[in-house]
Order: C-alpha cells, then structure tokens, then sequence
C-alpha cells in the first residue's frame, strides 16, 4: 500500500474520531424537540465567577451568565418563530444539579439571530445547573433535565493549539500504527513525533487550560479521577512502553497497542466524567458517569 494512501487513511480516521468525541460530550449543546421546532440546549456556559471567588461567599456577588439557545423551524413556519419570540409564553427553570432544590424559573425572551435567551446565576467554575424548558405549557426536557457546566473561558492562544497538537498526535499515532503493519522499519520517527506532540497538546496546554477553565491545572490521576486527564496519561504511558521497547522485537506489537488505545481514548466522548463543583465543600471534584 502506497504512504500516502496510509495517509489519507490516517486523516479520514482521525476526523471521524475527533469529530465523534466532540459531538458525543456532555458539553455538546443537546437538541430538544417541540411541536414543529427544535431546541439546541447548551450544556457550557461562561461563568462571572472565578475561581478565587468560588471559595468565599460567591453568591453574594449576584453574578449572571447568559444562556442563549438556538431555535431551528421550518423557514416557512413563521408562527412558530413569533410564538417562540414572546417571552410570556416561553419558560427555563432550572436547579443545582442532582439537588433537591425548588425548579426556579426565569423568561426566556427573544436575542439575536432568533434565538431564546435566559438570565441564570453565575456558579462557580465546574458548577453545574439542571434545567428544563417550557413553551406554551409544552414541557421540553422535564424528565430528563440537561445539565450545563459553568467555566471560565480560555484564551484562544492556549485552546487552538491543544486541539491542533491533540490532532496531530491522533494523526501521527493513526499511521505510525499502519505503518508498522506495513512492516516499514521506520515507524520510530512516527512514533517519536506522535509523542512529542501528545506531551505538547496533552501536558502542557491541556492543563493550562484546565487552570483557566476551572482553576486546577490537573484533576486526574494519581490527584483525581478526571477522566479527560486520565485517558490523556494512559494513551501516552502506552507510547512511552513502545518507544522504550523499540528497539526489540515487542516494540512493533506495542507500538500497534499504543496506536490502538490512543484510537480508544480519542473514542471516549470529550469532557466525560470531567470536573465538578462540590457545593458543600467548596471543592473542584469529579462528576459520576452519566448515560442520556
């Protein structure tokens, strides 16, 4: 088989992955249906809440983020773009996630773009509300609330070049795995660049990012179970045996493994098990795995 085809292999199965990850998280806005509309919910939002705040009285502070959802109708139904637009007839009511609190609900009232937008309280970085909404007494969501996660945005400097060098990481490891199969002694270099890159994305800036996102540079293991930090160790511990062994009989076996379980991380819905603001003891810990 041609390199470059291995290359052409390689790409198509790492966007189809990458693609898959960040559109299966629990961070992906979640789209509802209504009657001849679809609702996309977000399940991210900015916080006005930074992390230093969050260990003192943040409630206090009456800070407010703001929700906007996306409306997708029919474009020749107009009734229901005016009804949507009218903010005594739609709803949001909304929770701490998982608490036994009272629903509050807020007005929903027509922003930019035709889109529904609502004033919620600010949480903490890594807090997390459960809400629901309501269109002409038509409820959306009520037995299954979408739960949103409240962050401080990152820089573009730090996030653009993680998903870049994440990718290219996903690349290299994709078609150093071919190449191997393709009996070619010169997978090492593949393999070298697939690890240099997954220390950049994955260990430099994915922890910068963490910092400015939820105000902990590393909330995985051996200090917690974060899964997304978590897979990112386990997927480079598997490069780092191949390259160890690479001069050795084993090494095109472990570098085929590693090609593998990286494959497998990269499968695991972004943000899975991430982050999460323990109300009670003020700490940042980590959400329990939820099916939707």
């Amino acid at each position: 088989m041609k390199t470059w085809l291995l290359w052409l292999i390689a790409f198509v199965v790492t966007l189809t992955t990458a693609i898959y990850q960040r559109s299966t998280g629990p961070t992906h806005p979640k789209s509802i249906a209504g009657d001849g509309y679809v609702l996309s919910c977000p399940r991210s939002l900015i916080t006005e809440i930074n992390p230093q705040q969050a260990q003192g009285d943040w409630e206090s502070l009456n800070k407010t983020s703001v929700l906007k959802i996306r409306v997708k109708t029919p474009k020749d139904d107009r009734e229901h773009a005016m009804l949507l637009s009218d903010d005594t007839q739609a709803h949001l009511y909304y929770k701490r996630a998982r608490s036994q609190e009272e629903w509050q609900a807020v007005a929903l009232t027509a922003g930019a773009k035709g889109r529904l937008e609502a004033l919620l309280p600010s949480q903490p970085p890594a807090g997390k509300l459960a809400y629901y909404i309501n269109i002409s007494g038509q409820a959306l969501s009520q037995e299954n609330p979408i739960i949103i996660r409240f962050r401080n945005d990152v820089p573009a400097w730090a996030l653009l070049p993680h998903i870049l060098f994440m990718f290219v990481a996903m690349l290299f490891s994709t078609f150093c795995g071919l190449f191997v199969l393709k009996r070619n002694s010169n997978w090492k270099k593949y393999a070298w660049m697939c690890f240099a890159t997954l220390l950049a994305g994955g260990f430099i800036l994915g922890p910068i990012i963490q910092k400015y996102a939820f105000g902990a540079y590393w909330t995985g293991w051996p200090l917690g179970d974060d899964l997304t930090d978590t897979k990112t160790l386990v997927a480079a511990g598997f490069w780092l045996v191949a390259l160890l062994f690479a001069g050795k009989k084993s090494g095109r076996l472990l570098a085929v493994l590693a090609a593998v379980a990286l494959l497998v991380v990269f499968s695991i819905p972004h943000s899975t098990a991430g982050s999460e603001f323990n109300y009670e003891t003020g700490l940042v810990e980590t959400e329990p795995i939820r099916r939707e």
